[in-house]
């Protein structure tokens, strides 16, 4: 990224809403998204899951990504394009599972969906037992329940929970004043929604 891009500017325009300042941050971060999206759905969606490739066109998942980011701003505290970027690389794995989810359910039959998309785990690409034996119906209580927390926790919980992010990675995006601070957060938020899953 260059210096001479004036990130910071555009980052305080875009959340204080100005349109200018929108159309800078996604004509900047607009290609490095849409090659996150693309290369997820050609190695991981096109080879796994064949019959969903179709309905997925890389464009659209950008620009709801985008939307989505733009929108939730506020959740972003980081202060580098860096940080810009991981946050942004979150959210576009976030999306595509959940556009998983949302044609895998209504693909449905009474078998039991595979969790997050097992080719679309971070790091070692595999789904944990938890994820293995979740149901869709218990899916979507946990997503109910992930719906009632703001928009910085709600990242910060699925970002720990899928794999996708570090407590430092977090701290940077989600300004937490250290790694030890996100950690603890994260725990917070953990306990009031295993808290939220027993009572719903």
């Amino acid at each position: 990224m260059s210096d001479a891009f004036p990130f910071h500017e555009a980052l305080e325009g875009a959340r204080r809403g100005e349109s200018g300042a929108l159309d800078l941050l996604t004509r900047r971060f607009y290609p490095t998204v849409q090659g996150l999206v693309h290369h997820r759905l050609a190695s991981d969606l096109r080879r796994s899951r064949p019959w969903l490739s179709a309905r997925f066109s890389t464009g659209d998942v950008v620009q709801d990504v985008f939307d989505g980011v733009l929108r939730d701003l506020g959740a972003f505290a980081g202060q580098t394009e860096e940080a810009f970027v991981g946050y942004l690389a979150a959210v576009v794995r976030n999306r595509i599972i959940d556009a998983i989810r949302f044609h895998e359910a209504a693909q449905r039959d009474g078998r039991r969906m595979h969790a997050l998309g097992d080719e679309f785990d971070a790091e070692d690409e595999r789904p944990t037992p938890a994820e293995n034996a979740m149901t869709a119906e218990e899916f979507e209580r946990l997503f109910r329940a992930l719906a009632e927390f703001d928009v910085r926790e709600q990242h910060l919980l699925r970002a720990r929970l899928e794999g996708v992010s570090t407590f430092t990675e977090l701290a940077d995006q989600l300004g937490y004043c250290s790694e030890s601070a996100a950690r603890r957060a994260f725990y917070d938020a953990q306990a009031r929604l295993t808290l939220r899953l027993r009572t719903n």
